[in-house]
């Protein structure tokens, strides 16, 4: 049932057969209606010329089709006489549901739904995922309907078992023929999804069940449709047409079914619309036990520590059970408050989730956060997180794919497919292009804030090209490589043990980019205390013990490690003036320097290399902000700037 303007239609014998049985019952339908056929559109409905009356049907509650017809106590629908009321409470409603309407299908004309039932569509013109081939779901691969549909599926076929033993423990002869297979429970199912009302207006007092209205169930689905849908309660429904005067005889007439994702259509109905305004993205993400526990024990899922200025709402419901949607730019919902642009296509939840991850990975204390604003370094790693998470995810749901449909299945499909596509790759491109916008290019010195190995040795080579050549040899003596991810942490941890050593050692001039990273570090971590313990054991012994290979210190002593030249040079540091607009690179006693440089190196690694990806190779960056004299100290502008796309 989709929105199209074909004109192969024409009268069918069956129609005649529907509207004498419709209105002898007490159904209504407008004369300037007429309802045709065509082999594209099926049953629907076309104007013969402008409405006088603006009721296009109105069906009467006892022509509908439900469970409630296999309940002896109702008295407002035609209540049947089927051995199916034997199964009731031992099957579910809605498979019981679907059940009549097999039953009453192979009655024939016997059953009083006859002339409805004829004018339905058979199994060959479905288009809905639960009756796609595998060919047909190749164009469904990496979207979040490809399961969906495959559980769906599995789910009737249970239901179908089991209905099949209750039936035949009761003896009912309809699950004795060879023809009661489980497409017929597929068919069933697939009537009631694309053309079932709820409940709900008609018969408010009780708990919601799918309703076919016959009739009113025939127009296509256009969301630009204006049209009014009139329940009486206990009575009847009415469709009416809030521009009947104005169409135009031949022209389509259609219902609109409200606003529904692409997902839903298909699914449910077997078509879904190019280019829906209201297309998004589905993502499902449950804590693990552990998780959450641990989480909730912090207060990390208290409402006053959801963060960035995001909305709590999502904390009064599961979220582990609901789904979670990313919108493109422009949607007409509107986004996601956030106070950081580049999150505002994210849920809060998925947003929440990646922030929790941040604070137990950098072991942050909340007392020490501002929530609404919490600050670059969680800023970044909840970015890195989430752009990581989505870059796997896209490598699922490719932008483009090359096949050409061959069917109606496979042409919605992939309408769909590439809507998904198009949403959560323009998510992930918003979250690049922050993260681009911290990188230091890979011909240029480290200018911005995340830099990659690579860029700080550049540096480092232009500015001592002797202790930079003797770092990359013992990288390579040592089989290190800073392509290689198994190594990045190590060679972090010795790189900046190298530069904060040769700094001490040259005074630290001002003027060299290294050096202003490295203030900036030590700006944001001070030197540690012996006291503090050694996380890392094994990298600080094989520092501590190859660091010679790494670094060579002038001493008196030959014998003298760079550790024990720099314990020295600790030992006599003299610090900068106080009134130094400069502010002293170490601050604090600097007894065994040269131990606490490894701690400070290894703390720094651990708490500022962040892993980002890029071109769907994750690399370890550090994150370190240039210090210049004068500036002040602070959040960088870039989290709360909108990124131009």
């Amino acid at each position: 049932m989709v929105q199209n303007s074909s004109h192969d239609f024409s009268a069918h014998p069956l129609v005649e057969y529907l509207v004498a049985w419709f209105t002898q019952n007490g159904g209504q339908l407008n004369g300037d209606v007429q309802i045709v056929f065509s082999d594209s559109r099926g049953f629907h409905m076309r104007v013969v010329k402008p409405f006088s009356s603006p009721v296009v049907a109105s069906c009467p509650l006892k022509l509908t089709l439900s469970c409630l017809n296999l309940d002896p106590n109702q008295e407002e629908v035609l209540v049947v006489d089927s051995p199916l009321q034997q199964c009731r409470g031992e099957i579910p409603d809605h498979i019981l549901t679907y059940l009549l309407l097999i039953e009453q299908r192979k009655r024939g004309n016997e059953s009083p739904w006859h002339a409805y039932i004829a004018c339905l569509p058979m199994p060959e013109s479905m288009n809905t995922p639960l009756w796609f081939d595998n060919d047909d779901m190749v164009f469904l691969a990496g979207t979040s309907l490809a399961p969906a549909a495959k559980e769906k599926k599995g789910e009737l076929h249970q239901h179908w078992e089991h209905a099949l033993t209750v039936m035949k423990e009761r003896g009912i002869a309809l699950a004795d023929g060879i023809d009661f297979t489980s497409d017929l429970l597929l068919w069933a199912a697939t009537i009631f999804t694309s053309r079932a009302f709820i409940s709900t207006h008609i018969l408010p007092e009780r708990e919601t069940i799918p309703i076919l209205f016959p009739v009113i169930d025939i127009p296509n689905h256009s969301v630009s449709a204006k049209v009014e849908w009139d329940f009486q309660p206990r009575l009847s429904f009415a469709l009416k047409c809030l521009e009947g005067a104005s169409l135009h005889p031949g022209q389509e007439l259609f219902n609109n079914y409200a606003p529904k994702q692409n997902d839903e259509l298909l699914l449910g109905y077997g078509f879904c619309l190019e280019d829906n305004p209201i297309e998004q993205f589905a993502l499902k993400l449950a804590f693990s036990p552990q998780l959450q526990q641990y989480a909730q024990e912090l207060g990390l899922l208290n409402a006053e520590n959801v963060p960035f200025g995001m909305s709590s709402e999502f904390l009064n419901t599961d979220p582990n059970k609901e789904q979670h949607f990313l919108r493109a730019r422009h949607h007409p919902f509107g986004r996601y408050d956030n106070h950081v642009p580049f999150f505002r296509g994210i849920p809060p939840y998925i947003v929440h989730f990646f922030f929790i991850q941040s604070v137990i990975v950098l072991e942050l204390d909340l007392n020490n956060i501002n929530i609404e604003r919490p600050g670059a370094r969680i800023t970044l790693q909840v970015l890195v997180l989430l752009h990581q998470a989505l870059e796997q995810r896209c490598t699922t749901l490719p932008l483009h794919i090359d096949q050409d449909p061959k069917n109606e299945k496979q042409k919605y499909a992939k309408i769909y497919r590439n809507g998904q596509a198009r949403i959560i790759h323009s998510v992930r491109q918003e979250l690049q292009a922050a993260i681009a916008r911290l990188r230091a290019p890979d011909d240029a010195p480290p200018s911005r804030s995340l830099h990659s190995i690579k860029h700080i040795l550049a540096t480092f080579l232009t500015g001592f090209p002797a202790p930079a050549k003797r770092f990359t040899d013992a990288l390579s003596k040592h089989g290190l490589d800073i392509n290689a991810p198994e190594s990045e942490n190590l060679i972090w941890t010795l790189l900046l043990v190298v530069l904060a050593s040769t700094m001490v050692t040259t005074g630290g001039e001002s003027d060299n980019r290294t050096y202003a990273l490295l203030r900036g570090l030590f700006e944001t971590h001070a030197l540690p205390a012996l006291e503090d313990g050694i996380e890392d054991v094994d990298t600080y012994t094989f520092v501590d013990e190859n660091l010679g290979e790494f670094l060579y210190l002038p001493s008196s002593d030959a014998d003298a490690s760079p550790v024990d030249v720099l314990d020295d040079i600790g030992l006599t540091f003299v610090h900068q003036p106080v009134e130094s607009s400069v502010p002293a690179f170490i601050s604090g006693r600097t007894e065994n320097l040269g131990a606490r440089i490894i701690m400070w190196a290894i703390k720094v690694a651990e708490q500022e290399v962040v892993p980002v990806s890029e071109d769907g190779v994750v690399g370890k960056l550090l994150y370190a902000r240039e210090w210049r004299e004068g500036e002040e100290w602070g959040d960088e502008v870039w989290m709360y700037e909108d990124v131009v796309m």
